[in-house]
C-alpha cells in the first residue's frame, strides 16, 4: 500500500507483537549496505494480533528504538513500515478483461468472494502478473482500513512519513529470493517468536497462511516437559535443537507431534495448489527463514518427512553483510523483514 515515492537511502521498519526492528539502508559504492539499525522489545499485550492496543506505549517504545539505534548518520524521516500479517491477505487473481477500466470493479467482485473482508473498509493494492488477449492475472495485497489509518496515524505521530506500507510475505520474498539466479518454485516458511507465516512462491506470491507454531511455543513447551525456566528452556533448543546426538535427543522426541504436524501442513499447502492454481510448477524446495530457522537441525529433519530440499535463507545475498557482531546468524534471519522493507525503499517502483 504505498502512499508516497521514497529516495536513495531507505528506512525500513518491521513491526510485531514483540518487538520493533530497525533497518535504514543506503547505496555506497556500487553496494547496498546496512547504514542504521536497531532492535527493541514491546511490552506483553501492546500489539495484539496486528492490532495497536496501546497508542502512547508502542509511540514511547517506537521513539526508543529511533534514539538508540545503532550505526552512523541521520535516519529518514520517510519510512517503509510492514503491516499485521494476521491484518492482511496477499490473493492470486484471474480476471476476464485486459481494460484498465474494467480491471479494478472485476477486482471487487472477486475480492469480495475471496477474502473475508467487506471491500468498501479495506484498502487494496495489485500488479498484473500477467495479459492475454482476453484474460488478466493479478497479484493483490488487500487490508482492513481500520488498520493502515492506525498506523499511519502513529508513524506520522512519532514525525514519520509512512511512504509504503507493506505485506510482509513481500518483503521477505525480496530479501530471500534472488529472482535473476533462482528460479525454483517453493515454499517459504518464516519461523518467528510469536508465529509462523507460510507462502508460496513460484515467481510470485500464490498464497500465504498461518501455521499453529513459534519460536516461544517451541520454548515454552520445552520449559513445560523438561520443568525448566523460560531462560534455561531457550538456551536447550539453541544448544540442542532436532539433533539426535545432543541432549540424549531430547529434544527430537518432544518435537515428534510438532514435526509432523507442521510436515502435514505443508503438504497441504503443496495439495492446494497443485489443486487450485492454472498449470501448477513442480515444488523444488522449502526455504527457511526468522529466528526459528536456526533451530538446530530442523532443515534435515523436514527433509527427511518431506522429501524435498530444505534449505535456510540467505538474508545478505542482496545486502552487503555487515562486520557488526550485532548480526549474529539468528540475529540476521530474524531481521529478514525489515531488510526486505528496507529493499522495498531503495526500489519504490516495485511492488514484490
Amino acid at each position: 500500500m504505498s502512499f508516497f515515492n521514497t529516495k536513495e537511502v531507505a528506512f525500513g521498519l518491521d513491526i510485531s507483537n514483540t518487538s520493533l526492528r530497525l533497518i535504514q539502508l543506503r547505496h555506497r559504492f556500487k553496494t547496498c549496505q546496512v547504514q542504521l539499525y536497531n532492535e527493541i522489545k514491546l511490552p506483553p499485550g501492546i500489539i495484539d494480533g496486528g492490532e495497536i492496543k496501546n497508542n502512547q506505549i508502542f509511540l514511547d517504545s517506537l521513539n526508543k528504538l529511533i534514539k538508540t539505534r545503532h550505526g552512523h548518520g541521520r535516519l529518514s524521516d520517510e519510512v517503509v513500515a510492514v503491516l499485521p500479517e494476521e491484518k492482511t491477505f496477499i490473493k492470486f487473481i484471474e480476471i476476464n478483461t485486459t481494460d484498465q477500466a474494467e480491471i479494478e470493479i472485476q477486482l471487487k467482485e472477486k475480492l469480495s468472494q475471496a477474502v473475508p473482508l467487506d471491500i468498501s473498509e479495506a484498502y487494496f493494492d495489485w500488479q498484473i502478473l500477467n495479459q492475454s488477449d482476453c484474460a488478466t492475472s493479478l497479484l493483490v495485497g488487500i487490508s482492513p482500513k481500520k488498520i493502515i489509518d492506525s498506523y499511519v496515524q502513529i508513524l506520522t505521530q512519532a514525525n514519520l512519513i509512512p511512504t509504503v506500507l507493506e505485506i510482509e510475505a513481500a518483503a521477505i520474498a525480496r530479501t530471500i529470493i534472488d529472482d535473476k539466479t533462482d528460479k525454483a518454485t517453493q515454499i517459504i516458511i518464516d519461523i518467528g517468536a510469536n508465529r509462523t507465516g507460510l507462502f508460496l512462491y513460484d515467481g510470485a506470491i500464490k498464497f500465504t497462511i498461518s501455521l499453529p507454531v513459534s519460536g516461544d511455543k517451541i520454548t515454552q513447551l520445552i520449559a513445560n516437559t523438561l520443568e525448566l525456566d523460560f531462560a534455561r528452556a531457550e538456551q536447550a533448543k539453541i544448544v540442542c535443537g532436532l539433533d539426535k546426538d545432543k541432549c540424549h535427543g531430547a529434544l527430537l522426541e518432544i518435537f515428534t507431534d510438532s514435526i509432523n504436524e507442521l510436515a502435514q501442513q505443508i503438504n497441504s499447502a503443496i495439495a492446494f495448489y497443485q489443486n487450485n492454481f492454472s498449470q501448477p510448477k513442480k515444488i523444488e524446495k522449502i526455504t527457511l527463514c526468522g529466528g526459528g530457522a536456526n533451530f538446530l537441525n530442523i532443515a534435515n529433519v523436514l527433509k527427511e518427512k518431506i522429501g524435498l530440499p530444505v534449505m535456510i535463507s540467505n538474508p545478505w545475498q542482496h545486502i552487503a553483510p555487515t562486520s557488526t557482531a550485532f548480526f549474529s546468524p539468528t540475529k540476521s534471519q530474524s531481521f529478514v523483514t525489515a531488510l526486505g522493507l528496507g529493499l522495498r525503499g531503495l526500489n519504490p517502483e516495485t511492488f514484490l
